[in-house]
């Protein structure tokens, strides 16, 4: 198999992540261009794209799930095979017929990384393998990239961090086979930083969002910028647990990462392979993991592994 080659689309965390692994495996990549909407040293305007066209065979796109990518995604997918890491669960039907609807000869494979992404594959095997009892997610401790953006992109917020952290009680009631609520597995809380007199609708923006904390119990704490840059700048970790159990039969993942991005992009980078070898089968449309064959992600022999 030839380099692929590769564009990054966004500097974030994530961003940054997929250019370092990209880099460190250009055994198997080449970095064509990283992509930015304002001019920064080193990166191409998005603007130009489109340019690019026949320079890039896949394009890894690092984007917020909450507005970014619901918008960019269907205007990529026209020229490009894609992955993303599209993590808004509730939304994901219909972000995959946003991107069908204009999308070119391309292979576009979305909501990559851990959750959706690994944990997705995990809940599908367990489902099939512990009949009677739906396998349940639990995400955490540690930090969601996905809602903390979506918390900085409230009007008046200068900066914000979200903890995830599993409710015990709903994770022992799962050991035993019992079903819980979604909205009653976890906790969410915010640290934010904020002018004081923005608190109240800032609060309450939060506690409303649709798909990321309505209904859920969240815990909103403003605090000050030196404050917040002391303790919380540059936390990345995160976790993830899937369970499963029918009283007989008792199944579990657990996933315990240092860096979200780092293993977020790792993912995408695992996804960048299947995409470019389906295309090269001639394969086009959008994929979720549940669709990709373990085979397309191997570097080696698959069947060595078996």
């Amino acid at each position: 198999m030839r380099k692929i080659r590769v564009g990054v689309v966004g500097l974030g965390n994530l961003g940054r992540s997929c250019i370092d692994i990209v880099k460190e495996r250009s055994d198997l990549f080449e970095l064509i261009a990283v992509f930015s909407r304002r001019e920064v040293e080193g990166t191409v305007l998005l603007s130009t794209v489109d340019e690019y066209k026949d320079k890039i065979d896949i394009l890894l796109v690092c984007v917020g799930s909450s507005t970014d990518a619901p918008i960019l995604l269907p205007q990529l997918a026209k020229n490009f095979s894609t992955v993303d890491s599209f993590d808004t669960h509730a939304k994901i039907g219909e972000y995959i017929e946003n991107i069908q609807k204009d999308q070119g000869d391309v292979v576009a494979v979305v909501g990559t990384g851990w959750d959706p992404g690994i944990m997705s594959l995990m809940r599908i095997y367990f489902d099939a393998f512990v009949i009677g009892k739906p396998a349940e997610s639990f995400w955490g401790d540690g930090v969601s990239l996905g809602h903390s953006n979506a918390v900085r992109e409230i009007e008046g917020v200068e900066d914000a961090i979200q903890f995830t952290i599993p409710k015990e009680d709903a994770v022992d009631a799962v050991r035993k086979g019992k079903v819980v609520k979604a909205l009653d597995k976890h906790k969410r809380v915010c640290f934010v930083v904020a002018q004081n007199d923005k608190h109240k609708q800032i609060e309450e923006a939060i506690k409303t969002m649709p798909n990321y904390f309505a209904g859920y119990e969240t815990e909103v704490n403003f605090t000050s910028k030196q404050h917040f840059d002391k303790e919380f700048k540059g936390r990345v970790e995160h976790g993830g647990l899937v369970l499963a159990s029918d009283g007989k039969s008792q199944m579990e993942f657990k996933l315990k990462l240092e860096s979200n991005p780092y293993y977020t992009a790792s993912v995408m980078v695992a996804y960048a392979i299947a995409a470019f070898r389906l295309k090269q089968e001639g394969k086009t449309g959008v994929f979720t993991v549940a669709d990709i064959a373990p085979k397309y992600l191997e570097i080696g022999d698959v069947i060595s592994k078996i």
